[in-house]
C-alpha cells in the first residue's frame, strides 16, 4: 500500500479548504443578496397592491391623493403602476410619468403581458426591456377612468374590468449587487491566492526542516554526529524532535563508549590471568618453575578469570533480562547474606554484626537484592580492618540500608568514581561490584550512596518501602 506523503497532505487538504470557504462565502452572499432583493421588491409590491384602494393616479392635468401611511418600502424601491384594460390596452401609464421615454417603458411592459395578464397575477415576474430589469405583478380591479384617473369603484354601473401592473425597475439594485459581487470575488480571489501561496511556503519550509532532520539522523547513524551541527528550525514541535535526537545521540553515544571501555577492560582483565597461566604452563613445560608452585598460581588465576566471567555474564544477563519482583521480607534476607559470608569473613579475621530495628516488607528481585547485598559485602570483607554491620530502618515511606566497615577508608579521589564500571580504587578486584550494585539501586528505583573518611565506609541503599511500578 502506498504511503501518504505528510506535506502533500498538509498543503493540499488546507488549500482546499480555504478556497472551498472562500467558494462558499461568495455564494452564500449571492443567496442572501437575492433574497434580500426579492424580499424588498416583494413587500414593495404587496405594499401597493394592498393600498391601491387609498391610491388614485394621475396625469399631468389632473391631481390626485396618495396615502400618507404607505410603506417605507415604497421609497425605497419606488413602484410603478399602468393600468390596461381586458383587451391588453394601455389606458393609463402611472405618475410620475412625465416623459416620453418612461410612457414608452410603460407601454411596452402592457405590450408583454397583453397575451396573457392572468398568468402575471400569482407572483411577481421578472422582464428585461431594453436592458432593464423589471420584477411585475398584475392584480384584476373594477373601477371607472375618470378624468384621466383610474379608480377602482365596483358600485359604479359604468365600472369596468382593468388590470393594474405593478413593477419595479430592479436594475439600479442589481447593478449594485454586481458590482459588490466583483469586488467580493476580487476580494475572495486574492485572499485565496495569499492563503494559499502562504500555506505553500509553509510547506516548502516545513520540508526543508524535515530533510535537514532527515540528512541529520543519517549522520547519526553514520557516526559523523560530531561533524555535523544540529540543524536549526523555526517550528518548536521539529526543535523538540532535534533536541530529542540530540539527546538520544548522545545517550547511544555514551552507551558505545561505556561498551568499548567495557570490551577493553575486560579483555584486559582477561588477558592477565590469561597470560599468568599461559606462563606458568610454560614453566612447567620446560622444568624451569615447580609444578607445585605453578599449579598454584595457576589455579588461583583460573579462579580468578572464573570469577571474572561469572561476573560480566550476570552483568549481562541482568541488562537483558526483566527483574521478578515479589513481596521480600528485608531483615531475613539480611540475615541470610551475613550467614552465607561469615566463614569467609571469619577466615579473614572480621566479624559481621546484622542489625535490624525493622522487619520492612519491599517488593524486589531477590536474586538482584542478594546480589547486591553480597557485593557490598564482599568488598567490605576487603577493606574492613575487624568489623562489618549491617543495619536497616525505615524513615517515611523510605527503606534504609545500611552496610559499613571499620576500614581505613576510600580515597577521595576515587570516591566519585567508585559505581563507574570497571573504575578500580587502591585494592579494586574487577571494578564490576560496586558498578553492578548500583545498577541494581535503579532497578528497584532506589539510589545506593557511599561515604568514606579514616574510620571506614557507609553504602547507603535507600528505596521504596512500597513499590508499585519498576523498570
Amino acid at each position: 500500500m502506498k504511503k501518504k506523503k505528510l506535506l502533500h497532505r498538509i498543503f493540499v487538504i488546507p488549500s482546499l479548504i480555504v478556497l472551498l470557504s472562500l467558494l462558499a462565502v461568495f455564494l452564500l452572499f449571492q443567496v442572501i443578496s437575492d433574497q434580500y432583493i426579492n424580499s424588498l421588491t416583494s413587500d414593495a409590491l404587496k405594499n401597493e397592491m394592498d393600498n391601491m384602494g387609498n391610491v388614485t393616479f394621475e396625469t399631468e392635468d389632473n391631481v390626485v391623493n396618495i396615502d400618507d401611511e404607505l410603506s417605507d418600502t415604497s421609497f425605497i424601491v419606488p413602484v410603478m403602476h399602468l393600468v390596461v384594460d381586458t383587451e391588453g390596452k394601455l389606458v393609463f401609464p402611472s405618475s410620475p410619468w412625465y416623459y416620453e421615454y418612461e410612457v414608452k417603458i410603460a407601454k411596452t411592459i402592457s405590450e408583454i403581458i397583453a397575451e396573457n395578464p392572468d398568468s402575471y397575477k400569482d407572483s411577481p415576474h421578472k422582464l428585461n426591456v431594453n436592458d432593464n430589469f423589471y420584477l411585475v405583478q398584475a392584480k384584476n380591479y373594477i373601477g371607472i377612468m375618470e378624468d384621466g384617473a383610474f379608480i377602482p369603484d365596483e358600485s359604479d354601473k359604468n365600472s369596468k374590468n382593468y388590470y393594474v401592473l405593478f413593477y419595479i425597475n430592479i436594475t439600479p439594485i442589481q447593478n449594485f449587487i454586481d458590482k459588490v459581487n466583483l469586488v467580493l470575488m476580487v476580494a475572495l480571489v486574492l485572499s485565496g491566492i495569499g492563503s494559499v501561496f502562504f500555506l505553500f511556503l509553509t510547506t516548502r519550509r516545513v520540508n526543508k526542516d524535515f530533510e535537514k532532520l532527515k540528512a541529520y539522523l543519517l549522520s547519526i547513524g553514520k557516526h559523523k554526529k560530531e561533524k555535523t551541527a544540529s540543524p536549526v528550525s523555526d517550528y518548536s514541535e521539529i526543535e523538540a524532535v532535534i533536541t530529542a535526537v540530540d539527546e538520544m545521540s548522545d545517550m547511544l553515544l555514551e552507551s558505545e563508549n561505556v561498551q568499548k571501555r567495557f570490551f577493553q577492560n575486560a579483555s584486559h582483565e582477561l588477558r592477565t590471568p590469561l597470560m599468568s597461566i599461559q606462563g606458568y604452563a610454560e614453566g612447567i613445560k620446560y622444568h624451569v618453575i615447580p609444578e607445585n608452585e605453578a599449579t598454584d598460581v595457576i589455579l588461583k588465576e583460573s579462579e580468578k578469570m572464573a570469577s571474572l566471567i561469572n561476573e560480566i555474564l550476570f552483568l549481562s544477563k541482568m541488562e537483558t533480562t526483566e527483574p521478578e519482583f515479589v513481596n521480600v521480607n528485608v531483615a531475613e534476607l539480611m540475615a541470610e547474606v551475613s550467614d552465607n559470608f561469615r566463614l569467609m569473613a571469619k577466615e579473614n579475621n572480621i566479624n559481621i554484626i546484622c542489625e535490624t530495628k525493622a522487619e520492612p516488607v519491599i517488593s524486589a528481585d531477590v536474586k538482584l537484592l542478594d546480589r547486591l547485598l553480597g557485593n557490598l559485602v564482599s568488598n567490605g570483607i576487603r577493606y574492613a580492618k575487624s568489623e562489618i554491620k549491617l543495619s536497616c530502618e525505615i524513615s517515611g515511606n523510605d527503606v534504609i540500608i545500611k552496610v559499613s566497615d571499620n576500614g581505613s577508608g576510600i580515597a577521595k579521589e576515587d570516591l566519585p568514581h567508585i559505581f563507574e564500571r570497571f573504575y578500580k580504587g587502591k585494592g579494586g578486584k574487577f571494578g564490576i561490584g560496586l558498578s553492578m550494585a548500583s545498577d541494581i539501586a535503579k532497578l528497584h528505583k532506589g539510589r545506593l550512596e557511599a561515604a568514606s573518611d579514616e574510620n571506614g565506609t557507609i553504602f547507603t541503599f535507600t528505596l521504596p518501602q512500597i513499590s508499585h511500578t519498576f523498570s
